[in-house]
């Protein structure tokens, strides 16, 4: 059985039909429903109460409104819930009508969709008029829209190096096709394209800085351009993360990591969910860092801005999750890179000790983590915060 889907439905579409009173129908609306009022079966009785001929009963009309319903618009699967109806005329055998619905809403969160109905005596009497609310039903075998990883097309900030560009390079392996988005290092992104595509997979370097509106406008569009689509958000980018005394620390260091972390995923999510409410699926995973809970000394608006990213993630899973997207966070400890080079091999060897399972982390662990989120077999988890930390955290 093909089932009505909630997305395929526009407001403004309309489904009509014509039918003819007769007497007949009318007989078997009274056996059906034990409605032998005289006024609908009884010539001379309905002539007593000044009616030329009978009065059809007004079941009649309604059952032609769910029939609508069922079986045309919204369709098969359709359960029609509450209603506010007027009867205006009354219909007789040897009349045809002419039964309209339209849509006037449609809610893609509820699976819930408005009609106008409307009936007319032909040629234009009206004789019915009101509001159908049907609740589409989804199917269990189609709840899970989870889409191959192979159909799906990912954005991933800040991709030009570190985490984000292996992120990028292990979900091409996956089949995705991946925009890696740069701020300033072209010639990184061009260069970790370049490798997917020798590698056989399909990416390309967007521009833009997520931090303001127009940056992330012009990544999107330029993501759309090269693909048509979106369907997986890996929110990586980040200001440069450098140790600051609080008291040196000014308002402006504040606002430029919550600018880059907050505002920009929310300028990215408010140009991708709707093509993501329309294909009832979609991912979105920001990168935090287990410093949010063993907080460091020295990067106070740093940690202010993560701790802001994590809030609005978890606000974003409870308002998205109805449209069928999915939004989590990782949380990876101190990574081998840059900052553990400084360390040195005896400082390495320390912080490895401190992690239960004797190692640092690595920027691979990081990405399988958010293949893993981006991919079918996470389809039922939202609003989770994974540390990706060895056991430090749980």
């Amino acid at each position: 059985m093909r089932w009505a889907r909630i997305e395929d439905i526009r407001e403004g579409a309309e489904a009509v039909v014509r039918e003819r009173i007769t007497e007949t129908l009318v007989q078997a609306t009274a056996e059906v429903t034990g409605d032998w009022n005289p006024l609908h079966v009884d010539a001379s009785a309905a002539r007593e109460l000044g009616e030329s001929r009978p009065v059809g009963h007004g079941i009649i009309l309604l059952g032609i409104v769910s029939r609508l319903i069922g079986m045309q618009l919204p369709g098969p699967g359709s359960l029609w819930f509450a209603n506010a109806v007027q009867f205006l005329a009354p219909v007789r055998p040897g009349d045809e009508v002419e039964v309209r619905v339209r849509v006037t809403r449609v809610s893609v969160a509820t699976n819930v969709v408005v009609l106008e109905v409307t009936a007319h005596r032909l040629p234009d009497t009206p004789v019915l008029r009101g509001t159908a609310t049907v609740r589409v039903a989804s199917p269990v075998a189609h709840q899970d829209r989870a889409m191959k990883e192979s159909e799906q097309t990912v954005l991933v900030t800040g991709a030009s190096r570190g985490v984000g560009r292996v992120i990028a390079a292990t979900l091409a392996t996956l089949g995705m096709r991946v925009a890696i988005n740069y701020r300033a290092d072209e010639r990184g992104a061009r260069e970790a394209a370049e490798a997917i595509a020798d590698a056989g997979g399909v990416a390309q370097a967007v521009a833009g800085d997520v931090a303001t509106a127009e940056g992330v406008g012009r990544a999107y569009d330029e993501t759309m351009r090269a693909f048509g689509r979106l369907d997986v958000i890996v929110h990586n980018a980040t200001p440069a993360i450098v140790a600051k005394p609080y008291l040196e620390t000014t308002a402006a260091d504040y606002r430029c990591f919550f600018e880059t972390y907050v505002v920009g995923l929310h300028e990215l999510v408010l140009r991708a969910a709707p093509q993501m409410r329309e294909r009832r699926h979609g991912r979105i995973i920001a990168i935090l860092s287990s410093s949010t809970a063993e907080v460091p000394s020295k990067f106070a608006a740093y940690i202010a801005g993560k701790q802001a990213l994590f809030g609005f993630c978890r606000a974003l899973a409870v308002e998205l999750g109805p449209l069928g997207i999915t939004v989590n966070m990782v949380s990876p400890s101190m990574l081998v890179g840059p900052r553990t080079d400084d360390l040195g091999v005896g400082g390495r060897e320390i912080l490895a000790r401190k992690t239960p399972l004797r190692r640092l982390g690595s920027a691979e662990d990081v990405a399988r983590t958010v293949a893993f989120l981006a991919g079918r077999d996470a389809s039922f988890l939202s609003g989770a915060n994974i540390p990706v930390t060895g056991g430090i955290l749980f």
